[in-house]
């Protein structure tokens, strides 16, 4: 569907045009007026209007005036004049102007609706022309634009040494349009949504035809160069247009520049969701300059449309007017006593998985899948896990495999999807490893030990342990200290503890309750261990949870 915008000076007569046409007939599902050339420049930076049906004469700013400042921003608008005069001096400067149609006053309404179905028809043909399959299915097959894009991607991973040699022989046999020192701008697309039953093949010719359309749409200006990178994001470097017979970019104002990239940037979105049926996010970064920025500003850019935008559909975010990031706060979930790190050391299974699906629903709801967080979680997990496996005396690389390299390499997860499925194939190659170990070392007896303790944290002691484990006391307390380097007692402490962090944290019970409940009769030598173990005393930390 399309937007009409009807611009008179007579508001009666601009209102009745507007009000009293069938436009829903010719495909017009919305219609602006405005009164004056002024409020029609208003609407259009506003809205992503189609057609302009305008007075040519009018106080102050003129339908030719308005026209050609219309021409000026919005090269795919089309416009019909309307004036009571037959001139023939307004019909010349009206075809200088290319306008779409010149009716003389009073114009019929079948007359108007026609005209104004001509140029919707034209601008139809305009944009299929742009985003047609064949085009794109030409795009693909070409090599340059190809050899173009790998070059890109080298250099926005790093690959591609930004030295001038090398790079300008590359630039200069690839055509690319860009310059070393000139200055550039990102902008990163990515399509929420597909129109419904499209195929891969579709997607392909959907993303190419959205290319071509964004450097339609930004070419009266400045060149893109475009690229798809492995998390699907469509990167493209604007840079300013080289004027004919120099070797120097168009100087720019760089707050006018941006205030025109975010209005493109706007303008592409409704066109794409108007013409290809293609709901797109953008965001569009600060300049930079050709080539040794490059990389720097994508890794910033990827981080921050995470941050940003997340999850949320076509949306658009520019770094230049600096977004507000909101107030920072801590994790919840993965720190919650017990900790994930506790759950898997006691074999606490089940737990552990409900505390990582709360981990990982609360990156993805409340800090919509922010890089921080995820690599904040990573780290956390993977020292956890690390932690375990060698203090059960085995290595990493043998009990996890191939994800051991994620952790060596240095590569980071940088998705919550990313993160969720490593660790989950990390969790339960640990679990597997436990499992096949109690069967044939002391860590079966440890094992047992933890457990009992985990469900019986109240009333544990060396004496029932052993007792469950049928096991010498001294014995048991030797292989326990020696497997695990913590005495039992220790280790029970910590563990109540860490179930009194949390019940002060989670539940209403008084101090001393909780005190009874983990097996400390007097509270005020609950009290004491606990401002030991933790540098406070349990009222301290609940009153500081509570603040």
């Amino acid at each position: 569907m399309h937007q009409l915008l009807i611009v008179d000076d007579q508001s009666a007569l601009a209102d009745d045009l507007a009000d009293m046409l069938p436009w829903a007939q010719i495909g017009v599902d919305v219609v602006h007026r405005a009164y004056s050339g002024k409020d029609a420049l208003e609407l259009l930076y506003e809205h992503s209007i189609d057609v302009v049906v305008t007075d040519i004469r009018m106080p102050g700013m003129s339908g030719l005036e308005l026209i050609a400042e219309i021409k000026r921003n919005w090269k795919h608008v089309k416009y019909i004049l309307l004036t009571g005069y037959a001139d023939f001096e307004y019909t010349q400067q009206a075809l200088q102007l290319r306008t779409s149609d010149y009716l003389l006053k009073p114009v019929e309404d079948d007359e108007l609706l026609e005209a104004v179905r001509r140029a919707l028809d034209e601008l139809e043909r305009e944009w299929k022309d742009v985003a047609s399959t064949q085009r794109a299915i030409y795009a693909l097959r070409e090599q340059l634009p190809k050899l173009r894009e790998y070059l890109l991607l080298d250099l926005l991973t790093g690959k591609q040494s930004p030295a001038a040699g090398p790079l300008t022989r590359k630039l200069e046999m690839y055509e690319a349009r860009i310059r070393l020192g000139a200055p550039f701008r990102m902008l990163l697309l990515r399509i929420d949504e597909f129109p419904a039953g499209t195929d891969a093949a579709g997607e392909a010719l959907l993303e190419y035809a959205l290319t071509n359309m964004a450097a339609e749409w930004f070419g009266g200006r400045m060149s893109l160069w475009h690229a798809k990178d492995a998390h699907g994001f469509i990167v493209c470097l604007l840079s300013p247009r080289i004027r004919p017979g120099s070797h120097e970019d168009a100087a720019e104002d760089n707050a006018e520049a941006d205030d025109w990239v975010e209005k493109q940037t706007f303008q592409l979105q409704r066109a794409a969701k108007s013409y290809l049926k293609l709901g797109i996010s953008a965001l569009a970064g600060k300049s930079g300059s050709f080539p040794e920025e490059v990389s720097t500003m994508y890794q910033s850019a990827v981080a921050s449309f995470r941050h940003f935008i997340g999850r949320d559909a076509e949306l658009f975010v520019s770094l230049a007017k600096e977004p507000e990031r909101g107030e920072l706060q801590a994790l919840g979930e993965l720190y919650r006593t017990p900790t994930l790190g506790s759950l898997l050391e006691t074999g606490q299974w089940e737990a552990a998985e409900d505390r990582l699906d709360a981990i990982f629903k609360e990156l993805e709801e409340e800090w919509r899948g922010s890089q921080e967080h995820v690599l904040e979680t990573y780290f956390t997990i993977a020292a956890s896990i690390a932690s375990l496996i060698h203090r059960n005396k085995r290595w990493l690389a043998d009990t996890i495999g191939d994800d051991f390299y994620a952790v060596a390499g240095g590569q980071p997860m940088l998705t919550v999807g990313e993160l969720r499925s490593w660790t989950m194939r990390v969790v339960a190659s640990y679990r597997r490893s436990v499992s096949s170990g109690d069967k044939v070392s002391r860590s079966s007896i440890i094992r047992k030990v933890q457990e009992y303790i985990a469900q019986n944290p109240g009333t544990a002691s060396l004496q029932t342990i052993s007792a469950s484990v049928f096991l010498n006391p001294s014995y048991l307390s030797k292989i326990y200290k020696l497997e695990t380097g913590e005495g039992i007692s220790d280790y029970i402490l910590r563990v109540r503890m860490e179930l009194a962090a949390g019940l002060l944290a989670q539940s209403p019970d008084k101090i001393y309750e909780i005190s009874v409940m983990l097996g400390y009769q007097k509270p005020s030598y609950f009290i004491q261990l606990f401002k030991k173990h933790y540098g406070m005393t349990p009222q301290e930390y609940r009153n500081k949870l509570e603040g």
